[in-house]
């Protein structure tokens, strides 16, 4: 996973917008979302106050996968486009992907609310 992909994923499982991570780690919005979209890279500082921000260490930020190779986020699959999904002998399209991940968060927001209660 990218390391754009994965603050972005990071972020918003901590419920933070691209404006709320920035104003926390005091950079503008447009720097966070070229960081989450790879036309940027941070610096070692900004590194250490996304760790903070996102409650995760520098190496989990930067890492290229993890250490067993059978891990993968789903996050990353359903919203790259570079991986063929398939579901019972059928590739899916990229609407019924799309489809599939609404469905995720969904069921994400579902959970959180009980959660709450």
């Amino acid at each position: 996973m990218s390391l754009g992909m994965r603050v972005k994923v990071l972020r918003r499982a901590k419920g933070l917008t691209q404006q709320g991570l920035a104003d926390t780690v005091n950079v503008s919005r447009v720097y966070i979302q070229s960081i989450e979209s790879n036309r940027r890279r941070p610096s070692m500082d900004l590194l250490e106050r996304l760790a903070e921000a996102l409650d995760v260490t520098v190496a989990d930020l930067v890492k290229d996968s993890p250490g067993d190779g059978k891990r993968m986020q789903l996050e990353e699959v359903l919203a790259s486009g570079q991986v063929e999904v398939w579901y019972r002998s059928r590739k899916l399209s990229p609407r019924e992907v799309k489809r599939i991940n609404r469905l995720v968060e969904t069921i994400l927001e579902e959970w959180d609310e009980e959660d709450q209660e």
